[in-house]
């Protein structure tokens, strides 16, 4: 019988520095070297031609970048990757300037940016910078 069914498993990690002739992990192993994966590293999520199919139209019918990156479980900058690998064209990012009265009005009610960010569509920080902008 073989002896070594019960013994546990070593980490990827700790075998690689091994088999790169470091006998032993001391303080002279550089970290970076043999350090153990990220812990999200085997999350990493591919989507199949379907799916990039799917979240194209998803976009085009009027979904947004954020409700795609629930929807399919990758982040929001991978989405917007994909939309441009595809030559999807991104829609109009922020507040337009015809906006800037109501937004303005608004803010002076006492509206918060996180709101006025509800409101329009668009993050709290995308509403402040607006009126800071159109402020300057």
């Amino acid at each position: 019988m073989d002896g070594t069914r019960n013994m546990p498993q070593l980490p990827k990690w700790l075998v690689r520095a091994c088999i790169k002739g470091t006998s032993e992990v001391n303080t002279e192993v550089s970290v970076s070297e043999f350090a153990p994966p990220r812990p999200n590293a085997e999350t990493v999520r591919r989507l199949n031609l379907a799916q990039v199919d799917l979240l194209v139209a998803g976009y085009r019918k009027g979904k947004t970048v954020y409700e795609l990156a629930a929807d399919f479980g990758i982040a929001r900058q991978t989405v917007s990757l994909i939309l441009k690998r595809n030559g999807v064209p991104m829609r109009m990012q922020g507040l337009r300037d015809d906006q800037r009265t109501e937004v303005a009005e608004l803010r002076a009610q006492g509206w918060s940016y996180a709101r006025l960010g509800t409101r329009f569509g668009v993050n709290a920080s995308t509403a402040r910078a607006f009126l800071l902008r159109g402020a300057a």
